[in-house]
Formats: structure tokens, C-alpha cells, sequence
């Protein structure tokens, strides 16, 4: 026998025996991976349709109700000015907003692109803050937004901040806080650091930080996500989990002409995120089931809050 033949044996016999190894040990095979990145290039923008839909139950220390519902409409485009090394800057403006409230005594209706003058609303104004305010997020290669700024939103908050003193404290807190960095990250920054920006393979979890702001209350603390599905070209995230109330929070509640001062609370999130192989996100739902404790002077209120919020891609161009 040949030496050749005989390295030939010898091999098939070390391939046969770690079959034989795995088939016992059950070694299961190879896992894909994949990256999972939201990518930005520079001179291509997005337009998102951003739907948000509420319905309210607020119970007072008497056990007397208030209900109330809410669509939101914003039309969100977002334009990134550079990409270098997986840092994108990002230029966000809410272009419109469709607005509908509904409640006994109330029902209100607003369309910036056909109303000339806002109506004088309190909750209205809540979402009329960022509105062509346009306003610049530096995301990192991981989905997070490490910079919020912008000379309109800088210029609106020192001139609220310097009239301080001549304006009602209800007023003067919703202003603030619809142009504070939650709530423009609420709208603008779809990628709620869901989006790793590591490779993944179908079924892995990853802990990350989630923010979100649901009927003026902020939640915030630790989720876990997963990649659910590869198909079609599209990844699919979806997250699940509960996080906190922010305590000790300022509110403005709707009925209520006082500041209200969030005790304790939750919302348990639900995430679906539809990311493209090419790095563009198609589609974000977000079903948030919320709740929380809040004191107003000597009453004590709990108010529970389900709200499902869709960003939906509708094009994208260059600029």
C-alpha cells in the first residue's frame, strides 16, 4: 500500500469518527449569523408616517373616571447630512400632524396643513412642540443616540426658560417637555436601541437600554430583544418586556389644571421592527400596555393607558 493511499484512510477514519462524536454528543451545527445595523448614507433621506393611538382610563381617589382617546399622525422625514465609520448624523423634522381627541365635553380636531392657528388646547400642545422644529441625532454603530440638538429647539427652550417667570407653570411645562430630548427621541429615533448593531443569529436575545414616552409619562429601564425571523430580505426584532415609570416626574394630565407628580408605574412593551438587509428600517410597531400612580396636591390618581404607535417607511430620496 501507497503512503498516498494510506494518508487517504487515515483521514476518512478521523472524518468518519467525528461524525460519529457529534451524532453522540448531539453538537448541533453551525449557527448564521447575522448583522444587524440600521445604516445611513449620507444624502439619502426617509419619510416615515408616524401613527399613534391611545385610549386613557384614569380612576381618581373617589372612584370616579375619566376617559379619553387619542390619534396622533406625524409625518417624520429624516435626512442624514454624514456617515463615517458607522456614526451617522441625522437631521429630523416632523414635517405635519393630523391631531383627534375624544372625550366627554371634548372633542377636538387639528390638521397643521390645513388650520392656520393651533386651538387653544393643553394636551394639543403636547405634541405641537417639536413640530417643524427641526433638530440633528448623532447615532453610534449600536443604535445609540449620543447627541440631540438643534438651534430651532435650543432657541424655543432658552426663550421659554428666560419668560419663565411670566408664564402659568401648566403652560410652561408642557412646552418644555414637548421639546425635551425624550420626546423628541420618541418620534424621531426609530431604532429605540433595539438595533444591536452586532451579528446575531435567529432566536439570540440581547439586553439594551429602552426609553419610551407614553401619554406624557416617561418609562425607562432594561429589555431584551430578539431576532425573530430572517425572510424575504427582512429582519425581524421584536422585543418584550416591562420597565418602569420614571419617578418623581412632572406631568400635565389631561382635565387636571395642576402638575402632577408620578409616584410609581410600568409599561409592559411590546416591539415588532422590520429591518432590511440593505440597513433601512421598514416598519416599527410598538403596543404598550402602561400604567401609573401619580399625586396632585391631596389626591392620588392611578391612570392606565394602552397606546399602539406604527412608524411606517413611505420612500425614500435623494436630497
Amino acid at each position: 500500500m501507497t503512503i498516498q493511499n494510506t494518508l487517504i484512510i487515515a483521514l476518512s477514519f478521523l472524518c468518519l469518527v467525528g461524525t460519529m462524536n457529534a451524532q453522540k454528543t448531539g453538537a448541533p451545527p453551525v449557527e448564521r449569523e447575522y448583522r444587524l445595523q440600521a445604516l445611513y448614507r449620507a444624502g439619502i433621506a426617509q419619510n416615515y408616517e408616524v401613527v399613534e393611538q391611545s385610549t386613557v382610563e384614569r380612576t381618581h381617589s373617589d372612584s370616579s373616571k375619566k376617559t379619553y382617546g387619542r390619534t396622533v399622525t406625524y409625518f417624520v422625514t429624516i435626512r442624514c447630512i454624514e456617515s463615517m465609520d458607522g456614526i451617522a448624523k441625522l437631521v429630523v423634522n416632523v414635517d405635519s400632524l393630523k391631531y383627534m381627541f375624544r372625550a366627554a365635553g371634548a372633542d377636538i380636531t387639528y390638521d397643521s396643513q390645513k388650520d392656520i392657528t393651533p386651538k387653544n388646547f393643553a394636551d394639543l400642545n403636547n405634541y405641537i412642540g417639536p413640530l417643524n422644529r427641526t433638530f440633528e441625532l448623532t447615532v453610534s454603530p449600536y443604535g445609540e443616540a449620543t447627541k440631540v440638538s438643534g438651534e430651532q429647539v435650543d432657541f424655543w427652550r432658552d426663550y421659554l426658560m428666560q419668560n419663565s417667570a411670566d408664564l402659568d407653570t401648566v403652560v410652561y411645562t408642557i412646552w418644555m417637555q414637548s421639546i425635551d430630548r425624550e420626546n423628541l427621541l420618541q418620534y424621531g429615533d426609530l431604532q429605540k436601541r433595539v438595533i444591536p448593531g452586532l451579528r446575531k443569529g435567529v432566536d439570540s436575545t440581547w439586553e439594551h437600554s429602552l426609553t419610551t414616552r407614553i401619554d406624557g409619562a416617561v418609562y425607562e429601564g432594561k429589555a431584551t430583544s430578539r431576532l425573530a425571523s430572517y425572510t424575504g430580505g427582512l429582519y425581524s426584532l421584536i422585543t418584550k418586556d416591562s420597565i418602569p415609570a420614571r419617578k418623581n416626574q412632572k406631568i400635565h394630565v389631561y382635565d387636571i389644571p395642576y402638575i402632577a407628580v408620578v409616584q410609581d408605574g410600568g409599561a409592559v412593551v411590546d416591539n415588532v421592527l422590520m429591518l432590511s438587509t440593505s440597513g433601512t428600517i421598514n416598519e416599527l410597531t410598538t403596543i404598550t400596555k402602561s400604567w401609573f400612580r401619580a399625586s396632585v396636591r391631596n389626591e392620588v390618581f392611578n391612570q392606565l393607558a394602552t397606546t399602539t404607535t406604527r412608524w411606517k417607511l413611505m420612500g425614500q430620496y435623494q436630497w
